[in-house]
């Protein structure tokens, strides 16, 4: 009976550990920032952080070695094309800034009807590969990045409600 009992609280406390970084985003969670001009819907239940080096990151609950996140970073100014700016992303990471850089895709898309670009990449030492997700978005020369980064193991467990977020970004 006492086995039970256990093994019933464990699934209960897994359910609501996992529980935040699975829900579907909603309207009414919509993180404005009238200073920098943007908008985004977080994921359910992540918690936001205005004191870091981006402007926000919102972080998974989840407890992990590594801090699942999502962060929007200060816009820069460039009339430079996206395509562009992200080969050069790509050059720098790839010759000097991440160790065992390895680029899994790259695409241009349309968001909100803003013009983006989508790099996707590993990089790092065991035990703390990560896996990123960029996207760069530009509007009348002002380009922000939104990144998810995680560890490679735990990508797609978020990957979705983070996509979610990503596709509610809009430069206002």
């Amino acid at each position: 009976m006492q086995k039970k009992k256990h093994v019933g609280l464990i699934f209960v406390l897994f359910v609501i550990i996992f529980s935040g970084c699975t829900q579907e985003n909603e309207d009414d969670s919509r993180y404005i920032n009238q200073n920098y001009g943007f908008e985004i819907i977080p994921p359910v239940d992540w918690i936001i952080n205005e004191n870091t080096i981006d402007l926000v990151k919102f972080f998974c609950p989840d407890e992990n070695v590594y801090q699942i996140n999502l962060a929007v970073k200060e816009p820069i100014m460039s009339n430079e094309t996206l395509g562009s700016l992200s080969q050069q992303l790509i050059e720098l990471y790839s010759e000097s800034f991440f160790k065992n850089f390895t680029l899994i895709s790259n695409n241009q898309r349309t968001i909100n009807g803003l013009s983006a670009y989508e790099l996707v990449y590993s990089e790092g030492q065991q035990p703390y590969m990560l896996q990123h997700k960029q996207v760069l978005f530009k509007k009348d020369n002002r380009v922000f990045s939104v990144t998810y980064i995680s560890l490679v193991n735990t990508y797609d467990t978020y990957i979705s409600v983070v996509d979610q977020s990503i596709n509610s970004f809009r430069i206002i």
